[in-house]
């Protein structure tokens, strides 16, 4: 039997170029989902995916910078640090504080606030409750069924 009458060597043969085709075609898909990606991003459309993860973690952090007010070329570090200060001031002022009291003095004012709604609260029952025992008379006029 000669190479090409043989049905097991002419499967082979066609199993790896089936491969290599299937190979081809998700290296086609792989480039073309990089060109797109490295287009919306804004970089060279021949770029590799280092360059567009780049490209990507810049335009983030040049938008978050705009959203929070501060200039486009505001690092990470920056960033952070304006948004951590807004925030902690607007919880501040939330509960009371100063704008620009540190964590320790907001946590202090949550404490004093919880503290005092808590008081206002028992307080009020404590004086509601009656510390003395009814009077005789008060008690004549409630009936036990039971007895």
């Amino acid at each position: 039997m000669t190479e090409n009458q043989d049905p097991g060597r002419k499967q082979q043969s066609e199993g790896a170029s089936s491969a290599e085709e299937w190979k081809a075609i998700f290296w086609q898909i792989e480039q073309q989902v990089r060109h797109e990606a490295a287009r919306i991003v804004g970089t060279d459309e021949d770029a590799d995916w280092q360059a567009i993860g780049q490209q990507t973690d810049e335009s983030a952090r040049r938008r978050m910078a705009k959203i929070t007010g501060l200039s486009e070329d505001a690092s990470w570090d920056e960033i952070g640090a304006h948004v951590e200060k807004d925030t902690r001031s607007g919880i501040a002022r939330f509960v009371g504080a100063t704008p620009d009291a540190d964590w320790a003095a907001i946590g202090q004012a949550v404490e004093q606030r919880v503290r005092t709604f808590l008081n206002d609260i028992f307080s009020r029952k404590e004086a509601a409750t009656p510390t003395t025992p009814p009077e005789k008379e008060e008690q004549e006029g409630i009936v036990d069924p039971w007895q």
